[in-house]
């Protein structure tokens, strides 16, 4: 954004306007046949190599939440307005909608597996992160049609992009009273990147949070939130290695790290069998991310969550070296949400909080774009 943007000539405009050029260039190009879409990113965590496949085709939007379209977090109005705009301005989707969904036949897996052993892929290339990034494209009507059937009137389980889906889906909406005609639409679509449930490269991260903003915080208060959580939690000081072990391989475990030193913290036996968060479900307050903020955040002074002093860090270096500055006062470490808990929440219509799942690799944007004009 610059400081003399206006209505003409802004963000969103400057976006459509490098749409139009790259066509022209043909940097982007029209493909000639129809079909659907097999995406394949191969990555490394830990030393241990992944390959995730899905495939990239046009779902029928409808209302989040009231059909087979579920999510699983909550949205925020600024974002959606700012993809809304994007979206409105540039006639299109630029990216994935991130999603899930499960297939007991395992028969789209198996036109993916003969796709890719069967066809040279129409990209390939590693990005800047060392990412392999493969693309090949089905335009087999036969293949095509397995895949509809398949996929007809399954859950389909969002895992990253809703805020775009809710900005797409306002759009449509509002261009639909616009033009009441009947028949299908191409703003009546959205390009979503589909990967099966059971893909053993599927992978979630965990989030971790960074709080400043604790009153009169010293050693002396640090000592007394420690005996206040003594009440909640078994604490010990573990060395770090120790400490991040836990946390992967123990529900209801936590690290904190606070003036050099770690601290593990596992939750006492009947704890969790409280009402953490009145009118949510035992599945909904059974989640770490739940147990974190009712239990360590909401109990530090100071309305943390509103004013700001929460912070999200992917990298767990990066966020104990934001406490070793002086940045933020202490880092809370978890493991990450399990998939089957964001279906059963999704299935019972609960939206977990805020940066609770972190997917890994997302999707490239710009790779396939699906422009409406």
């Amino acid at each position: 954004e610059y400081v003399d943007d206006s209505r003409i000539n802004n963000k969103y405009t400057r976006a459509r306007n490098y749409i139009d050029k790259w066509m022209q260039e043909g940097v982007l190009q029209q493909s000639d046949d129809k079909g659907i879409y097999v995406y394949r990113q191969t990555f490394s965590v830990d030393d241990k190599t992944y390959a995730i496949t899905g495939i990239v085709t046009l779902v029928r939007l409808e209302e989040m939440d009231k059909g087979n379209i579920l999510p699983h977090e909550e949205t925020l109005f600024a974002p959606k307005l700012d993809r809304f705009n994007l979206m409105d301005t540039c006639k299109g989707n630029l990216e994935f909608i991130y999603s899930l969904y499960s297939d007991e036949t395992c028969l789209i897996n198996e036109i993916l597996t003969q796709t890719i052993d069967s066809l040279v892929p129409c990209l390939d290339f590693k990005d800047e992160n060392g990412i392999n990034q493969q693309m090949w494209q089905i335009t087999d009507d036969a293949r095509i049609t397995q895949i509809i059937e398949v996929m007809k009137d399954k859950p389909v389980f969002i895992a990253d992009g809703h805020h775009r889906y809710e900005a797409t889906f306002k759009h449509k909406t509002e261009k639909s009273l616009r033009d009441p005609k009947s028949g299908d639409k191409p703003y009546d679509y959205i390009m979503m990147l589909l990967v099966d449930m059971n893909d053993e490269g599927l992978i979630i991260l965990p989030t971790y949070r960074l709080v400043k903003g604790i009153q009169n915080f010293s050693s002396d208060s640090f000592d007394s939130l420690l005996e206040q959580l003594k009440g909640l939690f078994e604490i010990s000081q573990p060395l770090r290695d120790e400490m991040f072990g836990a946390i992967d391989g123990e529900q209801y475990s936590f690290g904190m790290y606070a003036q050099g030193n770690f601290y593990l913290l596992r939750l006492k036996q009947g704890v969790a069998d409280e009402q953490l968060v009145p009118g949510k479900s035992k599945e909904y307050q059974s989640l770490d991310v739940v147990v974190l903020h009712s239990l360590v955040i909401n109990k530090l002074s100071g309305d943390l969550m509103d004013e700001g002093n929460v912070a999200y860090v992917k990298d767990k270096n990066a966020a104990i070296a934001s406490v070793d500055t002086g940045e933020y006062q202490l880092a809370l470490f978890l493991a990450p949400a399990k998939l089957s808990q964001l279906k059963t929440l999704s299935l019972n219509h609960e939206k977990m909080p805020q940066k609770s799942t972190y997917f890994w690799p997302k999707p490239v944007s710009g790779l396939l774009v699906y422009l409406w004009e």
